[in-house]
């Protein structure tokens, strides 16, 4: 990034950050945070930064108030502008951690950052570096070391092949995570930075070995056998759900998947709400021991006590202990056919320096399983043509409320996600919110809140220890899709059917809230609604829930959160209605499996990493038969 845009960034750091901050740190964090987004990305930030030179060399109020009317502004375009440079600025803000002293912010709002009591853990399986025009030899490669890869890596190992895994991301151990917010750089998509091509959706998925299982929260859901049978109707894949029974069952012996034996506060808000509003309210099943204590509150960075069964703990040693070959920062570019049959991949690995090589790898069977948002132009860009490729993505939007107590919530301490409710999950037929409760770190937070001034939001973040951030997850009915090129840009925006559901999942969770014993319950509105407790009544519900519908859902009016992609490869039962056959094999061609969340015909309407392992688990079950 050049100076000039440079500068300007950090004018407008300066103008949204708060009083305490450091800018210039930020800004810096920010400018190289942009530096690294794919080039069309890239190029649209650096348009923005070029027409706001001039805006941000006013003095500060009149930059607030030229950002502030970018936030309200009817035009699509501007809110997306400033959602960017809000989004930018506040989470760098926040998340900076500037040597020697700590971040100014974090005492203000009483946060301890990472902790110091990390014991470390397993140590990295070992990891292979290739040579410029290497060809390995193996009987499978697999693209991907996620839910989906990782699992079917260890099952094809187990079955005596020699596996090559190539993951594009790098590789942390358990000594190498800092719990440290700005890790999401190197641990999640783009950066952290993914989203919709409008910015209106916050896209959360991982990009390092391990995939999602690496950065997680845990939770654990088998797919309902209610969704199961809607899968096989829209499939044609009659018995679907009766053929993953034993792998659900195999796997949760694996992971030992266990309810936590108390929750921390910001968990325990939900179950006591549900509980005093009789509804339904449950522990959720989790691939992390039963002792795992306060520390656990930042696994979604990593897990520093290497305890979480994630792929790279469980499935990934597997690989190697039966002459396989993990090869990490490797991206691939295009699998290899001998007319229709795959033969291999070839891919280029970059290491430390950023010195690139191009290899091949010779093998047998290829599984692709590098997620839903990359899945697909890995298949177009082999050749692969489906008119379905790339479409029906399915996200499980997110919407947040935070709910304000008078007592202590501090919601970084402790197991993530423990409890959850399903009284709001099939509110029509099979769609509805599934409420869940989210972890509180500053960063993520300062991203999300509204911002109407550096005052007003730095108010708001000091309500954060107090604070209990409730989520709708909904079951979406209708998809968005990704490109095919190499940007793979994200296009989903919530139809009229899906904006309802979300909305009345945001109506159940605040009402959740204040039987709870919340105080007041703020939206995440750019011009957010205050509830109060003592205002709160049926009448008030109702209203609310009118005034919601007024305000509709638009992007960058409110944030849209998804950790959940899904679909864009479908398995079913014809090519004239899917990507893959029954057996996870691409239509049309030989030994070339899909293994990941792109087989979803429709969303899971549960945290889909369980049902992902099982997909996996079969594929390559099916496959060694």
């Amino acid at each position: 990034m050049n100076v000039r845009r440079k500068t300007t960034l950090l004018g407008a750091v300066k103008a949204l950050a708060p009083p305490d901050a450091r800018p210039e740190a930020a800004a810096a964090l920010a400018a190289n945070a942009i530096d690294r987004l794919s080039p069309r990305r890239r190029a649209e930030l650096n348009q923005l930064l070029d027409l706001l030179a001039l805006p941000m060399r006013l003095p500060r109020k009149a930059r607030a108030g030229m950002l502030r009317s970018m936030a309200d502004s009817p035009l699509g375009k501007l809110r997306t502008g400033f959602a960017a440079l809000k989004r930018l600025a506040l989470f760098m803000a926040y998340a900076e951690n500037d040597a020697p002293a700590p971040n100014p912010t974090w005492k203000r709002i009483g946060y301890p950052g990472p902790r110091n009591d990390r014991t470390g853990g397993d140590p990295l399986p070992p990891l292979s570096a290739a040579f410029e025009g290497e060809r390995v030899e193996a009987d499978v490669v697999v693209i991907g070391s996620g839910a989906g890869g990782g699992v079917a890596a260890a099952t094809f190992a187990r079955a005596g092949k020699r596996v090559v895994v190539l993951e594009a991301g790098s590789a942390w151990s358990a000594r190498d995570v800092t719990q440290s917010e700005l890790s999401v750089g190197d641990l999640y998509l783009e950066g952290g930075l993914a989203s919709s091509q409008d910015l209106g959706t916050i896209v959360l998925a991982g990009a390092t070995l391990g995939g999602g299982t690496t950065i997680n929260w845990s939770t654990s859901f088998r797919l309902a056998p209610r969704i199961a049978n809607e899968w096989e109707i829209q499939s044609g894949l009659r018995g679907l759900g009766s053929d993953l029974t034993p792998h659900f069952d195999a796997l949760e012996r694996e992971l030992q998947l266990a309810p936590c034996p108390q929750h921390n506060a910001n968990n325990a808000v939900l179950a006591a709400g549900a509980r005093a509003l009789g509804v339904h309210v449950a522990s959720m099943p989790r691939n992390a021991p039963v002792d795992c204590g306060a520390g656990c509150g930042y696994c979604g960075m990593g897990c520093a006590y290497g305890k979480k069964r994630s792929t790279l703990k469980l499935y990934l040693p597997l690989v190697t202990a039966n002459r396989g070959a993990i090869y990490v920062r490797a991206r691939a570019e295009r699998v290899l056919f001998d007319g229709k049959r795959a033969r291999g991949v070839t891919a280029l690995q970059t290491d430390a320096s950023g010195a690139q090589r191009r290899f091949e790898v010779a093998a047998k069977t290829v599984v692709c399983a590098a997620g839903s948002l990359r899945t697909p132009g890995i298949l177009a860009r082999s050749g692969v043509a489906s008119n379905l490729l790339g479409k029906r993505l399915f996200v499980h939007p997110v919407f947040a409320c935070r709910a304000v107590f008078e007592r202590p919530i501090e919601g970084w301490h402790g197991p993530i996600q423990s409890a959850y409710s399903d009284a709001f999950s099939y509110r029509i037929d099979n769609y509805g919110s599934k409420l869940e409760v989210a972890p509180v770190h500053p960063a993520f937070a300062a991203m999300a809140l509204p911002w109407e001034s550096a005052e007003a939001h730095a108010r708001a973040m000091d309500e954060l220890p107090r604070t209990a951030l409730l989520i709708a997850l909904t079951r979406d009915r209708d998809p968005g899709s990704v490109d095919l090129d190499s940007e793979a840009a994200i296009h989903y925006a919530l139809g009229a059917f899906d904006a309802e559901n979300v909305l009345a999942g945001l109506v159940a969770a605040i009402d959740v809230a204040f039987a709870g014993g919340a105080e007041r319950v703020r939206t995440l509105h750019n011009a957010p609604l205050t509830l109060e407790r003592r205002e709160w009544s049926a009448s008030a519900k109702r209203a609310l829930a009118e005034r919601l519908a007024e305000l509709g859902v638009a992007p960058n009016r409110q944030p849209l959160f998804s950790a959940h992609q899904m679909g864009t490869a479908a398995m079913g039962a014809s090519p004239r209605t899917s990507v893959v056959d029954a057996a996870g094999c691409v239509w049309g061609y030989e030994n070339l499996l899909v293994a990941d969340a792109s087989l979803f015909p429709q969303a899971s309407g549960v945290n889909p990493m369980l049902t992902i392992m099982a997909l996996a688990r079969r594929v390559a079950t099916l496959a060694c038969a």
